[in-house]
């Protein structure tokens, strides 16, 4: 039996297809895993107020000081600087900060 090109071509398109469609479930699969939404996250009151300061225009976040505060609670945490809530004046001498 032999097999002519027009045959063997369907075959690689037949391939190919199926290719498509298995590397197509698996990118599927991973895109729902990233859809989970930590309960800790949920819980974050800085979360809440960021995600709603995001949605404001520029020009009334210049009128929004809680979005600021939050905005500079973030910037805080993210490059792990002390809190300015937890400073006391008299804990520390001046000049060792």
């Amino acid at each position: 039996m032999k097999i002519g090109a027009p045959q063997v071509l369907k075959l690689i398109a037949l391939a190919l297809g199926l290719a498509a469609g298995l590397a197509a479930l698996v990118e599927l699969g991973r895109s729902r895993g990233n859809d989970r939404v930590a309960p800790a996250a949920e819980a974050d009151p800085l979360r809440t107020t960021l995600e709603r300061c995001r949605t404001l225009a520029p020009e009334d976040y210049a009128t929004a000081t809680d979005c600021r505060a939050a905005w500079a609670e973030s910037r805080r945490r993210f490059f792990g600087l002390p809190s300015a809530t937890n400073d006391t004046p008299g804990d520390a001498p001046a000049g060792t900060e």
